[in-house]
């Protein structure tokens, strides 16, 4: 239960953070570009890539550009892994009609199942500012889904640095920012403790798994250190066994029943809903009133993305202070958090990043100090 007598905790202002993201930092040179469709009789299939499969074997790629479930939507966008590079793909559906009027909508093709997909995506080598080529795929895979046949020229120049887009404008992130706060609300604040505290974290709703893209990249970004895996699929459980810490996607429900790969999972589905076997991440993820207080204020995406960047330095600068080690709410209240709230997670963090000589104070204003040593 919340106590409605706590004092909030000003909201700071991120004028001195660093800029994580900006428009200087070079765009990813696109290595690869492709089209998945679907097949009633094969599934899911890569119709096109450049380079060809013999120079670039794209096996398994075909079912991270069509997450499972995107039959029921019109339009979509993922982030995934593939091999050492990532991987961005967006998707448009469309129904077929009944008469043949011409056009590839027309059902003269029984193997599309009453309907059409089309997933048009790149592959680079870095995830900054992947995002800038997302209105470009969009565009292209609303056009392929009525072409017939497909031309393929405009997708095949973005491998010669052609047809790119030229700059990033900050409204993008701005507007995938903006979106992320809208879908997670509170919870982006228990969803970064897990993060600095460098956890495996799974993300699951069905379709559109987009919203969801978002949230692995900009919680990544809080705690570079923790792995972004982004969209994943059953056949990646060997993979996830090996990961110490990350954060992935899915729309497969039966990960939920994969308990032994995870630390926590979060439903996305309707509300957000974290669950977790262990008993001190049950209290770190519950949304506290300073979490719900902190929203009712600006985040800007600079402000949240520093989260971690504010916390080492403060932890830093005490452990090494020959006067002063005490953690004060002042201290707490200047990282934005609530000497109440945040006590267990600040004391998880200590233990986990090794940081020695912090003492906390209590509400009561007793101390006690916290050592890596003493788990």
């Amino acid at each position: 239960m919340v106590d409605d007598n706590d004092d909030d905790v000003p909201l700071l202002n991120d004028d001195d953070d660093e800029q994580l993201i900006t428009s200087e930092d070079s765009q990813p040179n696109v290595e690869a570009v492709y089209v998945v469709t679907f097949d009633v009789k094969y599934g899911n299939t890569i119709e096109f890539q450049m380079p060809e499969k013999e120079q670039m074997p794209l096996n398994g790629l075909e079912y991270k550009a069509i997450p499972g479930g995107s039959h029921h939507i019109n339009q979509d966008f993922v982030y995934f892994r593939h091999e050492n590079k990532y991987g961005l793909a967006c998707l448009a559906r469309a129904d077929t009609t009944n008469v043949d009027d011409g056009s590839a909508l027309s059902i003269i093709d029984q193997s599309q199942r009453g309907m059409r997909i089309k997933s048009v995506g790149i592959l680079t080598s870095s995830i900054i500012h992947i995002q800038s080529y997302v209105y470009l795929l969009q565009s292209e895979a609303r056009l392929y889904l009525h072409q017939s046949p497909v031309n393929y020229d405009r997708l095949k120049r973005l491998l010669v640095r052609q047809d790119q887009p030229t700059s990033v404008p900050a409204s993008i992130y701005d507007s995938l920012f903006t979106e992320f706060i809208q879908k997670f609300g509170a919870a982006i604040f228990p969803l970064s403790r897990l993060i600095l505290l460098g956890k495996r974290i799974l993300l699951y709703s069905r379709s559109p798994i987009g919203p969801l893209c978002n949230a692995v990249y900009f919680t990544h970004i809080i705690n570079q250190s923790v792995n972004p895996l982004f969209f994943v699929t059953i056949t990646d459980l060997p993979m996830l066994h090996s990961e110490q810490s990350y954060i992935g996607c899915t729309t497969e429900k039966i990960f939920t029943e994969k308990i032994h790969i995870y630390d926590v999972l979060i439903d996305c589905d309707n509300q957000i809903v974290f669950h977790t076997s262990d008993s001190i991440l049950q209290s770190i993820v519950k949304i506290t009133r300073n979490d719900h207080n902190r929203l009712k204020k600006t985040v800007t995406l600079n402000s949240f993305i520093n989260i971690g960047n504010r916390l080492s330095r403060l932890l830093n600068q005490l452990s090494q202070s020959n006067n002063n080690q005490q953690m004060t709410k002042e201290n707490f209240d200047s990282i934005d958090l609530h000497q109440r709230y945040d006590r267990l997670f600040l004391n998880e963090y200590i233990r986990i990043h090794h940081i020695p000589n912090v003492i906390i104070s209590n509400p009561s204003s007793t101390f006690f100090r916290v050592s890596p040593c003493c788990c």
